[in-house]
């Protein structure tokens, strides 16, 4: 079984210091905004790419890297979700 780290910051390295909680496969998650200026993540496959969903977890706001939604999520996300104030 696997889990997904969630951050606590889109904009610090992605790492133990920024790993906020972690989600495990069928969670569900409210995505509340993106940003696309995020820190570049970079995935087993060496796909790239700099965008994070704010998402509301029991821990407060969270952030998931973009690189692991599927890439036709990711798209969608972008289409339909708002880009974060700063």
């Amino acid at each position: 079984m696997c889990a997904l780290s969630l951050a606590y910051s889109p904009y610090r390295p992605y790492n133990t210091a920024n790993s906020a909680a972690r989600v495990w496969h069928h969670d569900l998650l409210q995505a509340t905004c993106f940003v696309a200026n995020g820190v570049t993540i970079t995935d087993e496959n060496l796909k790239h790419t700099s965008i994070w969903i704010r998402i509301t977890h029991h821990e407060g706001q969270l952030w998931l890297p973009g690189i692991r939604l599927r890439p036709d999520h990711l798209t969608q996300a972008t289409t339909v979700l708002p880009t974060c104030s700063q």
